[in-house]
């Protein structure tokens, strides 16, 4: 399948009727590239609840144009059209929009495998003195922490040794070889007791709240 992804950025324009022209040209190609998958992310920037007071008549008119959108894909058998919206915030989202999607589907905050491999994704092609065990004993350590705040434990992690080489002043010595050592178990430990998960227990029950109420496990 041909693979759409678009952001409220690719889709939002200042000028007006642009954003509507965006969104009839995406669905208009997906329609000729199929069988497609468009993946919207973070569609609550675009599927806002309508009637606030402070919504313009721009945007409604860019709500109502992905709601016809979304509402006239016509998936034959052979031609197959999927739409998948992503969102950190889906009660934001209008309840017409939300009618439109067929599954609503929470997904969870990553378990200790999931952790793991996660913290192996954000880690690869990084010099590092760690075992299989030493990722494991990571996964127990980062419970409740989400991809994305692994990803920055991570990315936080693999800059101790440049940062060390840094505050030493070898890395303004052009003439000196610089070695930079590989990054350990306990580098990741320091790190975690600095970066803190984002989500706490009472935006999961948030969640699972509305999970239970509209979507599926």
């Amino acid at each position: 399948a041909t693979f759409f992804s678009v952001s409220s950025a690719d889709l939002l324009s200042k000028w007006l009727g642009e954003s509507e022209k965006l969104i009839s040209s995406l669905f208009k190609l997906s329609r000729i590239k199929a069988p497609s998958l468009v993946f919207i992310d973070e569609i609550d920037s675009v599927a806002t609840k309508r009637g606030g007071g402070s919504e313009s008549g721009g945007e409604r008119r860019v709500k109502t144009q992905l709601l016809s959108e979304i509402q006239g894909i016509k998936s034959t058998e052979d031609k197959p059209l999927l739409v998948l919206g992503a969102t950190n915030r889906p009660w934001d989202i209008d309840n017409a929009m939300l009618s439109r999607f067929q599954k609503k589907v929470f997904v969870p905050l990553p378990d200790m495998k999931a952790r793991a491999a996660i913290f192996k994704i954000h880690s690869k092609g990084v010099n590092m003195d760690l075992t299989e065990e030493d990722f494991v004993e990571l996964a127990v350590r980062a419970e409740g922490y989400s991809g994305r705040d692994i990803s920055n434990v991570c990315r936080e992690t693999i800059m101790i040794p440049i940062r060390e080489l840094d505050m030493s002043g070898i890395l303004e010595n052009s003439k000196e070889e610089v070695k930079v050592r590989d990054v350990t178990l306990d580098d990741f430990k320091k790190t975690l007791k600095k970066v803190k998960p984002m989500i706490d227990k009472k935006d999961l029950k948030h969640y699972q709240d509305w999970a239970d109420e509209f979507g599926e496990y």
